[in-house]
C-alpha cells in the first residue's frame, strides 16, 4: 500500500495491485519515436499491470503501523514476509498469464532486492529472504525464458519497462517523494535513456517524452480519509479501510 497525502490534509490509500494497473496503463500509451516497443505486446502490458499481483492477500489485510497510524506503507514490509509473498506471486502469474509474464515478474522482484537490498539487510530474516529469493527464481527465470520462446533482447527491453512504468506509476499514485529514481526507458538502439519526472498542480512533466499520443490521462482509484486520520490498532484500521469512500483519481502526464 501507498499512500498520497493532499493539500488540504486528507490522503488516499492506492493498493499495490491498483498502482500496477497504472503501469499497465503506462505501457498501453507507450510508444514516442525512438523509444523501445515490446513484443509479445500484450504479454508484457500484462506483467506491467499485474507486476504486483504477490500483494493481493497482504492488500486484504494489510498490517497495522503504530509508528504512522496508518497501514503500513510498502516499503516498511521485510522482505521474510514479502520474498515469499512474490515467489507465490510469480508462480500465480505464470500459471495463469504463461511463462513470460511469470519471467518478468519474478526477474522485476530480482531486480528490487538488487537496488533496494540496504533495506533488506538492516535485519538478518530480511537479508536472508531477499537472498533466498533471488537464488532460487534463478532457476525458475531460466526454466520460464526457455518455456516463453523469446529472445534474450525482448526479454531485456520487457524488463526494462516494467521497471520505468513500475517506477513512474509510484510516483504519480504516490507523489514524486514516493519515487525512488524515474528509471531508465529502453530505447529502439538498444540503450537505456533516464527519464526526470516533475509535478505542479497535478499535471506530471516527463522528459523526454515516451508516450504515443501528446499527452496521457491516467485513472485509478482510492480510498480517502479526512485529514489527520490515524488509527490506534489493526482491527480499528481494517474496519475503516473497508468503509473508506473509493473514489476515481487521474493525472494529466505531458511532455516535460
Amino acid at each position: 500500500m501507498l499512500f498520497r497525502d493532499l493539500p488540504d490534509g486528507s490522503w488516499l490509500a492506492v493498493s499495490q495491485p491498483m498502482h500496477a494497473l497504472v503501469s499497465g496503463q503506462m505501457l498501453r500509451a507507450w510508444g514516442a519515436p525512438g523509444f523501445a516497443i515490446p513484443e509479445p505486446f500484450e504479454e508484457v502490458a500484462t506483467a506491467c499491470a499485474q507486476h504486483d499481483v504477490a500483494w493481493l492477500g497482504w492488500e486484504a489485510a494489510p498490517s497495522f503501523d503504530a509508528a504512522t497510524g496508518r497501514p503500513t506503507q510498502f516499503r516498511r514490509v521485510g522482505a521474510r514476509l514479502h520474498a515469499p509473498m512474490w515467489a507465490e506471486g510469480v508462480r500465480q502469474a505464470s500459471a495463469a498469464w504463461g511463462p513470460l509474464v511469470g519471467l518478468l515478474i519474478s526477474r522485476h522482484g530480482s531486480r528490487i532486492y538488487g537496488a533496494y537490498g540496504d533495506r533488506h539487510r538492516t535485519d538478518p530474516a530480511d537479508a536472508a529472504a531477499a537472498e533466498t529469493y533471488r537464488r532460487e527464481q534463478a532457476a525458475v527465470q531460466a526454466e520460464l525464458a526457455a518455456l516463453s520462446g523469446a529472445s534474450q533482447a525482448q526479454i531485456e527491453v520487457a524488463s526494462a519497462l516494467v521497471a520505468v512504468t513500475d517506477a513512474l506509476s509510484l510516483a504519480v499514485c504516490g507523489g514524486i517523494e514516493t519515487l525512488g529514481g524515474a528509471g531508465e526507458a529502453p530505447m529502439a538502439d538498444g540503450s537505456l535513456r533516464p527519464l526526470s519526472f516533475e509535478e505542479d498542480d497535478g499535471v506530471m512533466a516527463i522528459a523526454p517524452w515516451p508516450f504515443a499520443a501528446r499527452e496521457v490521462e491516467l485513472r485509478w482509484r482510492a480510498r480517502r480519509f479526512a485529514p489527520g486520520t490515524r488509527f490506534t490498532d489493526q482491527d480499528t484500521m481494517l474496519a475503516a479501510l473497508r468503509a473508506a469512500p473509493v473514489e476515481v483519481v487521474t493525472a494529466r502526464l505531458i511532455p516535460g
